[in-house]
C-alpha cells in the first residue's frame, strides 16, 4: 500500500504541492502528466530521495516520511535504466542479492531472467543490449530483492511500439505473479487504460483529477484533462437554456461555439467546454435518421487510417473529428472534399 497525505516537495524553483492519493496493497496505479508536471519528483519523494516540506508518506500502513531510502523496501526502475556498465546482465540482476547464499542468489536471477525472456543475455554487458533488453534487465534487478513496492519512471519511453506492447504484458504478468504494489509514471494514457487500476493526472505540481482510468477517460473533469487523455473534441463555448429543469436539475440547452451549435442536456449554463468523443459521432453521406438530435453538415478535410479504425477530420465551420471503422469508410468511399453528415446524441456531450 502507498498512501500520500498532503505531500509537498520543493525542488529548486518547482513546487510539488498537496499531493494526496492511495494505491491499495497489490494495486497498480499510474501517474500521468505532461513534461515538467512533477511526476519523477513525486516518485523520488515516495522513495525517500527528496525531503518533504510537509505531508506524510505511508507504505503498508507504516509512516516512512523520515525513513532512509534503503529501509523503505522499494524497487525503483528509472527512465534511463542506470544499469552498471561494468557488470554483466547476470551481475546487474544479482546486485541487490549479495546477502543471499550463492545458490539462492542464482536461482532468483534465473527465475526473473526466465520470466522476462532474457536468459540468453545473462552473460552480456549492458552496452550490447537493445532498449527493450535493458528495460527488462532493469526490471529484473529491481524485482530481485522482492520489494514490497515497485516504482517505475517512464518504463517504455525509449522503446519502439512493438517492444512497448511486449513490455506491457511482461509488467502486468510480473505484477500479478509477484503481487507487488506498483506505481508507474507515464505520459501515455493508453498505458493507464491497459494496465492501471487507478490513475492520477498531474499538472504543474498538483493532482487535477484521479480515479479509475475508464472514468477519467469518459468523464474528464476539465478541458486540460480531456485534451491530455485524448477524450475527443474539446470545444470552448456557451450553453443557453432552452427548457425547464427536471427533478435532477437537468435541462435541455443549446451549446454554441462560434458558427457551431448543437443540443445538450446539462445542469449548467454559461461558459463551458463541450467534449464530444469521436466514436460517439456517426458519419454518413446523408443526414442520418434516428433519435439523435444533433445533425451537422460538414466537409471531409482528411482521413487517417489506423488498422480497423479511421479518423475522419471534418470542417463544420470549425474542426471536428469522428472515429469510424475502416470498413465503413471504405464502404462509403470517403475522401477529402466529400460532403458528409455528422450525427450525435445530446446526451453524448460531456460539459466541463
Amino acid at each position: 500500500m502507498i498512501r500520500l497525505d498532503g505531500v509537498t516537495v520543493q525542488a529548486g524553483d518547482f513546487l510539488l504541492e498537496d499531493i494526496s492519493f492511495m494505491v491499495p496493497p497489490g494495486g497498480y496505479a499510474m501517474i500521468l502528466g505532461p513534461t515538467g508536471a512533477g511526476k519523477t519528483t513525486l516518485l523520488e519523494a515516495i522513495a525517500g530521495n527528496g525531503r518533504l516540506v510537509r505531508g506524510r508518506v505511508e507504505l503498508h500502513d507504516e509512516d516512512v516520511t523520515d525513513t532512509a531510502p534503503e529501509r523503505r523496501g522499494i524497487g525503483f526502475v528509472y527512465q534511463h535504466y542506470h544499469l552498471f556498465p561494468h557488470l554483466s546482465v547476470r551481475d546487474n540482476i544479482a546486485y541487490g542479492l549479495r546477502r543471499l547464499p550463492p545458490g539462492e542468489r542464482q536461482d532468483r536471477v534465473r527465475e526473473l531472467a526466465d520470466m522476462l525472456g532474457i536468459v540468453p543475455l545473462l552473460d552480456r554487458a549492458p552496452s550490447g543490449l537493445s532498449g527493450g533488453e535493458q528495460q527488462r534487465t532493469a526490471l529484473a534487478r529491481a524485482l530481485a530483492p522482492r520489494p514490497r513496492i515497485l516504482l517505475l519512471d517512464e518504463p517504455f519511453a525509449a522503446v519502439d511500439p512493438a517492444t512497448r506492447r511486449g513490455l506491457r504484458g511482461d509488467l502486468r504478468e510480473l505484477h500479478e505473479r509477484e503481487g507487488i504494489t506498483t506505481l508507474q509514471v507515464t505520459h501515455d494514457f493508453e498505458d493507464a487504460l491497459r494496465m492501471g487500476d487507478h490513475v492520477a493526472i498531474l499538472a504543474e505540481g498538483r493532482i487535477v483529477q484521479q480515479g479509475r482510468p475508464e472514468d477519467v477517460f469518459h468523464y474528464p473533469g476539465s478541458a486540460f484533462v480531456a485534451r491530455f487523455v485524448g477524450a475527443g473534441n474539446v470545444l470552448a463555448g456557451e450553453v443557453i437554456p432552452e427548457g425547464p429543469s427536471d427533478r435532477d436539475g437537468r435541462f435541455a440547452g443549446r451549446f454554441r461555439s462560434g458558427p457551431l451549435a448543437f443540443d445538450v442536456v446539462t445542469e449548467r449554463s454559461g461558459p463551458v467546454h463541450a467534449i464530444v468523443r469521436p466514436e460517439d459521432i456517426v458519419v454518413s453521406r446523408r443526414a442520418h435518421e434516428g433519435s439523435a438530435r444533433n445533425r451537422i453538415q460538414g466537409r471531409v478535410v482528411r482521413l487517417e487510417r489506423a488498422g480497423p479504425v479511421t479518423q475522419v477530420f471534418v470542417d463544420v465551420g470549425r474542426p471536428l473529428v469522428a472515429s469510424i471503422t475502416t470498413a465503413s469508410a471504405e464502404e462509403m468511399a470517403l475522401a477529402a472534399g466529400d460532403d458528409v453528415a455528422l450525427t450525435f446524441k445530446a446526451m453524448a456531450v460531456h460539459l466541463v
